[in-house]
C-alpha cells in the first residue's frame, strides 16, 4: 500500500496518476514529519513560494532538506512561516483579496485558519504542486 501525507489512510496499491492529483496541495508539517493537508490545489498559476515573493514573508527552505518526510520526492516547495507572519499573511490576504487569484487567497487564509490555535512559534509548510 502507498501511504499518502496526512490523515487520509492508505492508497489502494495500483492506484493511478489522476488519484495522485486530486490530492495535490499544501501540507502543514508537524511533529515527527506528520503532514496535514491545509489546502486543496485548485488549478491555476499559484505556487506556495508566491507568499514570500509578493508578501516578503516566510523562509523558504530547500525541498531536499525535507528527505524524512513520506512526500520528499513530490515536494515542489516548501516554506517556513512564524505565527507573526502568519497574522501578517491574513492581513494581506484580506486587504489585496482583490489583487491576486481567488485560490490564492484562499491557500494564505487556510493556512493561516489551520495555525491559529497550534503551538509554537514556526510552522513549516510544503507544497506538491
Amino acid at each position: 500500500m502507498t501511504t499518502r501525507p496526512g490523515n487520509a489512510g492508505p492508497l489502494p496499491d495500483g492506484h493511478n496518476v489522476e488519484d495522485k492529483a486530486a490530492e495535490r496541495g499544501v501540507y502543514w508539517v508537524g511533529a515527527g514529519g506528520v503532514c496535514q493537508r491545509v489546502h486543496l490545489y485548485q488549478g491555476g498559476d499559484y505556487a506556495l513560494e508566491d507568499i514570500g515573493e509578493f508578501f516578503s514573508l516566510g523562509q523558504a527552505v530547500p525541498p531536499s532538506s525535507l528527505t524524512p518526510l513520506d512526500m520528499a520526492d513530490e515536494i515542489t516547495s516548501a516554506l517556513r512561516l512564524s505565527a507573526a507572519e502568519l497574522r501578517e499573511l491574513k492581513v494581506f490576504a484580506d486587504s489585496q483579496s482583490f489583487d491576486f487569484e481567488p485560490p490564492f487567497i484562499e491557500m494564505c487564509l487556510e493556512m493561516y485558519r489551520f495555525c491559529i490555535d497550534r503551538p509554537g512559534d514556526k510552522h513549516l509548510f510544503v507544497a506538491d504542486f
